[in-house]
């Protein structure tokens, strides 16, 4: 699997005041630092509105914004701990909301990676205490230790 954890690419107190801010600003991002076409971030919030991404888990809720291969120049996942939770559609039932506290932003390029990094981060979910590690961290350094501690995929400094 290619690299996907980039330094630079992990933020905490994000802000944004909805769903569309947060993908929009968190893709800016990605695109400012190369890693997707300018194509990628009206990409993301068309396919969100389409397929929305959030998930009510056990105490924590999360989303993960992403979209196809073809706006995609290097593969890369932002996690952003939000400083004040964003509502997203929940996955599968975009009639149910949730308030969503950490979002995982993937920039996939090979589909046959999807399914990989969805289980990486979906070992994650499922595990309360790499949860709690992930939203209850202090300050950007622990989130960034919790993220390479706790995420199956590789990770590259900045």
């Amino acid at each position: 699997m290619a690299k996907a954890i980039y330094d630079d690419l992990v933020f905490y107190d994000f802000e944004a005041a909805d769903a569309s801010e947060l993908i929009r600003k968190l893709g800016a991002e990605f695109e400012r630092k190369g890693f997707v076409k300018d194509t990628y971030v009206d990409a993301v919030a068309a396919r969100e509105l389409e397929y929305p991404t959030g998930l009510q888990l056990d105490g924590f809720a999360v989303a993960m914004p992403h979209t196809s291969g073809v706006h995609v120049n290097t593969p890369a996942i932002g996690v952003a701990r939000l400083k004040h939770p964003v509502t997203f559609g929940h996955m599968g039932d975009p009639e149910h909301l949730v308030e969503a506290e950490l979002i995982f932003m993937m920039a996939i390029l090979d589909p046959d990676d999807q399914i990989e990094w969805l289980r990486s981060v979906m070992k994650v979910f499922t595990n309360k205490e790499m949860m709690s590690e992930l939203c209850f961290a202090n300050n950007r350094e622990e989130l960034l230790e919790a993220v390479k501690k706790n995420i199956g995929v590789e990770t590259v400094d900045a």
